[in-house]
């Protein structure tokens, strides 16, 4: 069907226990753009829709309607205004004749979308951060684990040191005197040898 065959044909405001339901009665699911405006007054743009050669509305358990107007915006779109007491927390249906009543869901604006993108991306970040945070934080214990290993390791070998026998003797560069040749007569001795 074209979305000129999608005609309006009745508005059902129905009271329940927690506000209203306003039931569009249409030949297709029209697409609507639900405006609140104050507590008592919404507005609602519907879409891919005209209206029949006459509307009904029907008013059912309900008391504190004060108007509801429905008018042809332009081709194919229309806008309904409701007046009545807390209709703002209305939930909106279609009911094609072929189907149940079905909740239509408003199109999820721009803004929201972009808002959304901007906290998922300040909740990535502050992840990221935390993260590296946590990762400074580790890496800050584990010198500072290696840094007191070390400092015990030192300690204990200072503990080493000064508990081993010294044996009193005084040597003076022994690895010279003992290896190398003082002289070119020592050097002429061991190469003899």
């Amino acid at each position: 069907m074209q979305a000129s065959e999608n005609f309006l044909h009745t508005v059902v405001l129905e009271g329940t226990d927690d506000g209203y339901n306003i039931i569009l009665k249409s030949d297709e699911l029209p697409q609507v753009k639900k405006s609140i405006k104050g507590n008592d007054n919404i507005v609602l743009d519907v879409k891919r829709i005209t209206t029949s050669a006459a509307v009904n509305a029907i008013y059912k358990s309900t008391n504190d309607v004060n108007s509801l107007i429905v008018e042809n915006v332009a081709n194919d779109e229309l806008k309904i205004y409701v007046q009545a007491k807390d209709i703002s927390k209305a939930t909106i249906m279609a009911q094609t004749k072929s189907g149940e009543p079905v909740i239509l869901s408003e199109r999820f604006p721009l803004e929201k979308v972009l808002w959304s993108f901007a906290v998922l991306v300040i909740l990535a970040m502050l992840a990221k951060s935390a993260k590296s945070i946590t990762d400074y934080e580790n890496s800050l214990v584990i010198k500072k684990d290696i840094k007191d290993r070390e400092i015990e390791l030192y300690r204990n070998f200072q503990k080493e040191l000064a508990s081993m026998p010294n044996i009193n003797c005084k040597i003076k560069n022994a690895y010279a005197s003992n290896v190398m040749p003082r002289s070119r007569r020592n050097y002429k001795e061991l190469a003899r040898l």
